[in-house]
Order: structure tokens, then C-alpha cells, then sequence
């Protein structure tokens, strides 16, 4: 199951009922004590069973209020085995809410107790309505009332209620109501799916990061006890060894205590008073070459070195073969974290959620971290007087990220003193640094055999930038260089997303000079002809325009265990050393449309326009 909403009420700074949409990866920014890390831990409390207390409330709730956190699923199971006997699925039991999903609620009064709900599209007539809480005896009371039996088997209670419900036709009406999940079978349903829910991993922000953690002490456990299991033979062979010496010293002893007194002797004999633990024989400190251990090294460095263990430690308990999956929740990942490695983290947790049954949440409050997430990701935590809201693109105004970025302090990423200093004509904005590579190398070698085609590099009225597309950092690169006044040439890879058609046609409705192109090919790699990158890789592969260039090269590398054979690595090899192998003979069977021609051709004539 994945995911898809959370729903908070009467819940610390959250006193009216949020409603929060949650994505493979959801990032809540905000300024700092906005209730960001209250949702995490809400989720902990949800999945976990973390205890809520009397100051997890709302402070201006009365003692009657409930405090309620909810969650609704996507990805259901197809069906549920109440028992050996009976198989059921949610909508034949009317469990799901009106869009079809699942939508559990758990509601905790002043003192705690927590009472659980699925608050479901359900029948409402008179005597219908509560069949999922009925005994099976009452069940089959009812059926015999209303001449049912050969309509039910009636040691099924599902097969009852299925053929109670039809019974009614037309007239069967629903209604949104809670149904409680603590009785006869509305009980065993929720303890099956409890098994189901997705595990929660919560990587707190305030700790203290020492290798004493959990984190780093849980998977080199979990290593040891593996270790140790494969071992257990030769193990179980040393701890006899040692019981036969023990008992031969022991005999001895007690051969000579029969001198003294034979009757004391006949009291005593060897026993092994428990099993040897092995586990506590080994214990583990992460130290590196340079001898200095974890805790003596930068802050930065134990959080990125206990996050790895973090993930190491709950991956290893995820079950791939089940339907269950995992949502990382990690509070501000970039703490104490240079720029770079700011980077990496979000570039890691991106490649974490293409596996489907991982999801990710992070909070942030600080620009550069939040500039890299997709748009479609990005969450607003904002607070007016007493009350909260989590705003996204789809349920805010049309300034959402413009307030975020004054919120967070987005600035641009690019210079306009660069851009004047240089009379600059023309701003190619691509995706990233890959794309640069591509264009600078590619406009040399087409220029070199003709030189009517612009060569970017060498040109000075030209610069081309990386905008990084779909994230908040691109948004406010745009709008910035919107403002400089300057036209704009904007080529995204095609992909199989669809913003990037969006922000084409936002750059070509302006109705100035500025135009923008998605590829007709899947990304820029697929223009390279696969001679170029036989010559750079030393694989055949055969291209065609919905190639995944850069993964297939990957998968044939890893297969022959080469090194730098990473997705990341392959695409970066591919935009220098292979578009270095490229001719005009191979580009024109590779790009058999003249598109990357079209390009430089448009953007010269830009550049070469009278003012």
C-alpha cells in the first residue's frame, strides 16, 4: 500500500481538520517551528505506535475533543483472508471512502486511548449499516429472516453480509460513515491489513550522531547475527569442545575432592549455567584509516555515515517479496551539510523512490536544499495567528512558489552582471551539466566541418546554463531571467514528463524572442549514434528514439562488473567521451531530422539579430 493522504485534527499547532497530499517524494518547507517535524512524528505515532500524550493536543482543545491522525492508502490488496476459511476484499465489504481508497482514522481521547476507525462509503439503510460488527449468529438470524439461505454459505460471515446487502437492489443507499475497527469481523479485516500498512522510518533531526546510535548499531548487529547464524555448526562443535574440557576438569576436581569427603563430592557436577552469547562476544566501533573513530569526526560527516546506516537498517527489514513498502521520513537532511552533499542527498533520494514501494519525506527550511526538489513535491507549512496550512500547487493561489521563495530566501543561481559584462544575446538554458557538455561539444564539432553552425563555446554574444528543470530553482531562474530581458533558448529532454511540456509553453507564450524546444527523442543521449558509443564504451547497442540510453549501457556494464558503470556516471561518460567520437556522417544518420542543426541555427540567427 503507498500513501496518499494524511489528514490531522485537534493535533498540536493543528486545531482545525488539514488535509496534506502526499507524493513518492514530499518536501515540507516552511520557517522554522511552522509544524513540519509535527507531521512526521504524527505518522510516527500512526505507524509506529509512538504514545501521544496529553501535550501532543491541541492547546486550545477542550477535554471532550478527540485528537485524530488518518491516513489513506492507494495500491490496496486485491484481497483479505479474514481465516483459514473465509477470503474477503475491501469493496466487497464496503470499506473504501467515495474516490475508492482506504481511509483509516485513529482517535485518541484526553487520556490517550486510542480508538481505531475506517471511515468508508458505506450502506446506510436502518438495519444494514453495522453487519460488520454482527456475530455469525446474528448474521444467519437475518438471513433466515429475510429467506436468504440459499443466496449465503452461512459459515462465511462475508458470503452473509454480500448477500444481505444485494438483497436490497436498488435500494441499497450509502453514506460516509466511521466504522469501528475493534469488533467481530471489522476487527479481524483491520489486523490483517495492519500487516499490510507500510513500515515507517523516522530519521530525526535532533540527535546527537554518534556511532552509539541505533542506526549504526542495528545493521552491524544485524551483520553479526547473520554471521554468526551462518557459522552456528562450527559454533555449536566449539561449544562442545569446551563443555568436554569443562567436564573433564570438573571430573578431575571432583575426583580429588573424594579424598577429603566422598559424600560432599556425589553432591557436585558440571552445568553449563546458560548458552553462550555469541553476539556479546563481538563489539563495533566505525574507525577510518586514519584510526580516528566516528565519534571524533565532523557532525556532518556522523549524519551522513548514520543516515546510511539508517537506510541500511530498514531496507534490510523490508520484505520485497510482500506488498508492504517504506516511507523514509528524514527531518532536514541538509544539517550540517556542505552544498554539495546537499545535492547528493536529494539526487539520493530521488533514485530511492524509482523503487515503487518506497516513498520519501523530508522538512527543510533552508533554500538551497529546497531549490532542488521537483515542484510537484514541494509542500508549504505556513502559520497565521493560531492556525496552520500546508499548501501545494494544486490547492493554493497562484503565488505558491513565489511564496516560497520569499519565504525560504530562493535566489537565483545565475549573475546578470555575467550576462551584461559580456553583451550577451542569447541564454541557452538547459537542464543540467550533462546537457551543457552536449551542446558545447556537439556545436564544436558540427562548426568545424561547417562554419556557418555557431560554436557556443567560442562564441561570446552566447552562454548556456544549467536551470535544472521541474524544481523551485528553475522557477526562479526563469522569472529571473525574465526580468534581464534577454532572450531565452530553453531545450529539455522529452523524458516521459510532462511538465517540462508546461514550462515549454510558458517560455513560448511570452510573445517575445525567447522560444523553447522539448527533443523529439527521448533525451539528448539518443542522438548520439551507437558507433560513438560502441568507440567510447566498448558496447553494441541498438538506439532508437524511446531508448533509455544512459540505463541499458549501465545494466550491460554492472553485467561485465565494470567499475563507474553507475546511471550517473554512464550519462556523464556519454555527454563527453562519446559526443567526442561523434562525425557530421553519424550525426546525420543519428538525428536523421537535422533537429541539433535546427537548434544552433535558431539560436544564431537570435544572436546575430540588429537591435
Amino acid at each position: 500500500m503507498r500513501l496518499k493522504r494524511v489528514i490531522l485534527e485537534n493535533y498540536r499547532g493543528y486545531k482545525e481538520r488539514i488535509i496534506i497530499e502526499i507524493d513518492s517524494l514530499t518536501a515540507f518547507v516552511g520557517k522554522n517551528d511552522t509544524g513540519k517535524s509535527s507531521i512526521m512524528e504524527a505518522l510516527n505515532t500512526f505507524f509506529n505506535g509512538t504514545k501521544l500524550d496529553v501535550q501532543d493536543r491541541s492547546v486550545y482543545s477542550n477535554d471532550d475533543e478527540l485528537t485524530s491522525i488518518a491516513c489513506v492508502f492507494t495500491d490496496l490488496p486485491l484481497s483479505i483472508i479474514i481465516d483459514e476459511s473465509a477470503e474477503t476484499n475491501l469493496e466487497d465489504e464496503h470499506l473504501l471512502n467515495a474516490e475508492g481508497l482506504l481511509e483509516i482514522w485513529k482517535r485518541f481521547n484526553y487520556t490517550g486511548k486510542q480508538l481505531v476507525f475506517i471511515n468508508a462509503n458505506h450502506p446506510s439503510n436502518n438495519g444494514f449499516s453495522e453487519l460488520l460488527i454482527k456475530k455469525n449468529a446474528d448474521l444467519k438470524k437475518m438471513i433466515q429472516e429475510y429467506k436468504l439461505q440459499e443466496s449465503a454459505t452461512l459459515s462465511v460471515n462475508g458470503s452473509m453480509r454480500k448477500a444481505l446487502w444485494e438483497s436490497l437492489g436498488s435500494d441499497l443507499r450509502f453514506a460516509e460513515q466511521f466504522i469501528s475497527a475493534d469488533k467481530e469481523d471489522a476487527k479481524n479485516i483491520w489486523d490483517k491489513l495492519q500487516k499490510l500498512l507500510p513500515k515507517f522510518a523516522l530519521f530525526k533531526a535532533d540527535r546527537p550522531s554518534t556511532d552509539e546510535d541505533s542506526e549504526a548499531q542495528d545493521p552491524i548487529g544485524l551483520a553479526v547475527e547473520k554471521a554468526l547464524k551462518e557459522q552456528s555448526i562450527e559454533l555449536e562443535k566449539i561449544k562442545n569442545t569446551v563443555m568436554t574440557y569443562v567436564e573433564h576438569v570438573a571430573t578431575s576436581t571432583i575426583e580429588k575432592l573424594k579424598e577429603f569427603d566422598e559424600q560432599i563430592a556425589e553432591q557436585l557436577s558440571p552445568n553449563l549455567k546458560k548458552e553462550p552469547s555469541w553476539e556479546k562476544a563481538f563489539a563495533f566501533s566505525l574507525t577510518g584509516n586514519d584510526s580516528i573513530p566516528l565519534n571524533k569526526r565532523g557532525s556532518g560527516f556522523r549524519r551522513l555515515v548514520l543516515f546510511s546506516f539508517f537506510r541500511a537498517t530498514t531496507e534490510s527489514s523490508l520484505d520485497i517479496e510482500s506488498n508492504n513498502g517504506i516511507i523514509y521520513a528524514v527531518e532536514e537532511p541538509e544539517t550540517s551539510q556542505h552544498p554539495d552533499f546537499q545535492r547528493v542527498i536529494v539526487e539520493t533520494l530521488l533514485k530511492m523512490i524509482d523503487n515503487p514501494k518506497c516513498q520519501v519525506m523530508i522538512t527543510t527550511h533552508v533554500p538551497g536544499l529546497a531549490g532542488l526538489i521537483p515542484l510537484q513535491s514541494l509542500r508549504h507549512v505556513v502559520m497565521s495567528g493560531q492556525s496552520r496550512a500546508v499548501l501545494d500547487s494544486n490547492n493554493s493561489e497562484d503565488r505558491f512558489l513565489e511564496r516560497i521563495a520569499e519565504t525560504l530566501g530562493v535566489y537565483p543561481s545565475i549573475s546578470s552582471e555575467t550576462a551584461i559584462s559580456r553583451k550577451i544575446k542569447v541564454i541557452i538554458c538547459v537542464e543540467g551539466p550533462n546537457d551543457i557538455e552536449f551542446m558545447k561539444r556537439m556545436s564544436k564539432m558540427i562548426h568545424n566541418n561547417d562554419s556557418s553552425i555557431i560554436d557556443i563555446e567560442a562564441t561570446d554574444s552566447v552562454i548556456i546554463i544549467p536551470l535544472g528543470g521541474g524544481t523551485l530553482q528553475h522557477w526562479v531562474d526563469i522569472n529571473y531571467l525574465t526580468k534581464l530581458g534577454i532572450p531565452e533558448y530553453h531545450i529539455y529532454d522529452r523524458d516521459d514528463n510532462s511538465q517540462y511540456q508546461q514550462f515549454c509553453a510558458v517560455v513560448n507564450g511570452r510573445g517575445t524572442l525567447s522560444s523553447a524546444r522539448l527533443t523529439k527523442k527521448r533525451e539528448t543521449e539518443n542522438y548520439i549514434h551507437q558507433e560513438a558509443i560502441k568507440e567510447a564504451f566498448g558496447v553494441e547497442l541498438y538506439i532508437d528514439d524511446d531508448t533509455d540510453v544512459p540505463a541499458e549501457i549501465s545494466s550491460m556494464l554492472k553485467k561485465r562488473n565494470e567499475e563507474c558503470s553507475s546511471v550517473s556516471k554512464v550519462k556523464n561518460k556519454l555527454n563527453t567521451d562519446a559526443v567526442s567520437y561523434m562525425t557530421m556522417q553519424r550525426l546525420s544518420e543519428s538525428d536523421a531530422n537535422n533537429e541539433i542543426i535546427g537548434w544552433l541555427s535558431e539560436i544564431k540567427s537570435i544572436a546575430e539579430r540588429k537591435i
